[in-house]
Order: C-alpha cells, then structure tokens, then sequence
C-alpha cells in the first residue's frame, strides 16, 4: 500500500520482535500475505477481524483486498 513505511523499518522503528515460544511470526513478504487473502477469499467490503495483527503485514493485504479491517 502506497505511502505506508516498510514493515521492516515499522519493525526497526517500534523495537518490534517476534517470539516463537509464542507462536510468534511475522509475514513481511507481500506475496504471501496476498495470496492468504486471495485464499480466503476476502472480497472488497467483507468485514475480517484480525487478533494479533503484529506489525501489519497480513492487514494490509486484507485492505488491498478493500475489506474492513478491525485489528485486535
């Protein structure tokens, strides 16, 4: 998405880290997270909630994809 910093540098910036004794991982290839959205069939307007959004990788392919995202 146009105008959003990279998810790296938001990871940079904020001293983000992913902690796998979690289940923690962070998705930063867009290829991925828009083919998960594809997968989902996620259509402009759905409404998707996302737990644990992290640094928003996932989200914003969810909003590329025109849905309503509630991050929590």
């Amino acid at each position: 998405m146009s105008g959003l910093p990279p998810l790296r540098e938001v990871i940079a910036r904020h001293g983000l880290d992913a902690r796998k004794a979690l289940g923690q991982h962070f998705l930063l290839d867009l290829n991925i997270t828009r083919k998960i959205a594809r997968t989902a069939e996620v259509s402009p307007g759905d409404l998707v909630l996302e737990v644990g959004p992290g640094p928003g990788g996932l989200t914003r392919a969810l909003l590329e994809s025109g849905a309503c995202v509630v991050a929590v």
